[in-house]
């Protein structure tokens, strides 16, 4: 009897055993023989025992990947999967707000405007103060001073503020945000210096807590293949190609040697160079240097594009076309966090176009791994996969005539076999009436 429970308890531990086996096989997408590409990845040499590290795709990895890089796989000597996590450097801002009573507006002839923000309580946490004006076309510099009984007072920040308005472009370019360390003091004095330019008009006032992470950026270099005007558009155009596709980009920035200038401008993506599809219409870039204005803004953001060619249209109107001496492409930092052996080799395998995103618990634990300064892998050079085998397209697609042929043959037996019916059926009923 007890045999017989034994027997039957290690059948159903094999059972168990073996569905999660298959299971495993079947959750792990990875087959050595579908990935066309790897690179060999160096670990830190300083790295003494198992962490967390970082790897950076570079230029071939997303250009020979899956867009978005979901076919990323990292494979250990011992022929295991790593997890990682997909890391994208996009940034983060989180603020707070709060209002405050203007008091105490004023004006210290050729000295500066000033007025005292209250906040109503002591204990906010707040970090920045942004006014508002109706004055344009100026340039100063404010310093912010706080206080927690409203007589004593302490100056924590002080920052060059701006405005430059050009009405018949509808433009404008501003900022009265003055940024100081973090406070909890109920009571804060600006005071904007005069510097020749007379009283500012304070409407009102606003408090904020900003805490901000700040996008980490790769640049790309860009090569301007041709720039030509078109006098139809008034325009220069600009192509550029950023060397492979796959590549991402949301910011280009020119080079000129001009300034006091003022154009608006049009960003172009293509895969081809002969179909053109607008990513961004009617950006502003300008530089200046004026006695009222000194500053400028040569960059123009778009909706991230992994297209390989970009065209800058730049609207000149009536104006001569600036001279470009260059152009810079910019991305978002993508990364790769994951666990590596010093006792261990890796690999990262990537061209795989019908690969998915993994999915690993590293994604769930991530919040609570400690990830600032991480040590850095280094990517080898690539070499193709000697046993990947490559995917014939389905016979629809190779042979594009065979499925219209094969219906074409099939309604010509149709039609023979109909013909048939009909005749023996003409054998087999009796005339018609006359």
């Amino acid at each position: 009897m007890r045999s017989r429970v034994a027997l039957v308890a290690r059948s159903i531990t094999a059972a168990v055993v073996l569905t999660a086996l298959l299971a495993s096989s079947v959750a792990a997408d990875f087959l050595l023989r579908d990935w066309q590409y790897f690179k060999p990845i160096a670990s830190p040499s300083n790295l003494l025992s198992k962490g967390l590290v970082e790897l950076v795709p570079d230029r071939e990895v997303f250009a020979g990947s899956a867009l978005g890089l979901v076919d990323l796989r990292i494979i250990s000597t011992a022929g295991t999967e790593v997890p990682y996590k997909f890391q994208v450097s996009r940034g983060e801002r989180q603020f707070t707000s709060f209002p405050v009573t203007l008091q105490d507006k004023g004006y210290v002839p050729d000295l500066y405007t000033t007025f005292i923000a209250d906040l109503g309580r002591d204990g906010l946490l707040h970090n920045e103060i942004e006014f508002q004006t109706p004055a344009i076309n100026f340039r100063r510099t404010a310093t912010v001073e706080t206080s927690n009984d409203g007589g004593t007072w302490a100056e924590v920040g002080k920052q060059e503020i701006y405005d430059f308005t050009v009405k018949e472009r509808n433009f404008s370019a501003s900022n009265t945000r003055i940024g100081y360390p973090a406070s909890t003091a109920r009571y804060l004095r600006v005071k904007v210096a005069d510097e020749g330019e007379g009283p500012l008009d304070v409407l009102g006032a606003t408090t904020f807590f900003i805490k901000v992470t700040p996008a980490q950026e790769v640049s790309w270099p860009v090569s301007m293949v041709s720039t030509s005007y078109d006098r139809d558009r008034r325009a220069t155009l600009v192509e550029m190609d950023t060397g492979s596709p796959g590549l991402p980009s949301h910011r280009v920035q020119v080079r000129v040697s001009e300034v006091n200038f003022y154009r608006e401008v049009t960003i172009e993506e293509s895969a081809d160079r002969k179909e053109w599809s607008t990513a961004q219409s009617r950006a502003g870039i300008y530089a200046y240097d004026t006695p009222k204005f000194v500053g400028g803004n040569l960059a123009i953001v778009y909706p991230e594009t992994t297209l390989r060619y970009l065209r800058l249209v730049i609207h000149d109107e009536d104006s001569p076309p600036l001279h470009i001496e260059g152009v810079d492409a910019w991305s978002y930092r993508r990364s790769l966090l994951y666990t590596t052996d010093p006792g261990q080799l890796y690999k990262l395998y990537y061209g795989n176009l019908e690969a998915r995103r993994p999915s690993y618990d590293i994604e769930r634990v991530f919040p609570y791994l400690e990830t600032e300064e991480l040590a850095q892998a280094a990517l080898g050079p690539q070499n193709t996969n000697p046993d990947y085998v490559e995917k014939r397209p389905p016979v629809s697609e190779r042979f594009p005539w065979l499925l219209p042929a094969a219906l074409g043959v099939v309604a010509v037996i149709v039609a023979l076999l109909l013909l048939g019916v009909i005749r023996q059926a003409r054998k087999v009923l009796p005339p018609p009436a006359q």
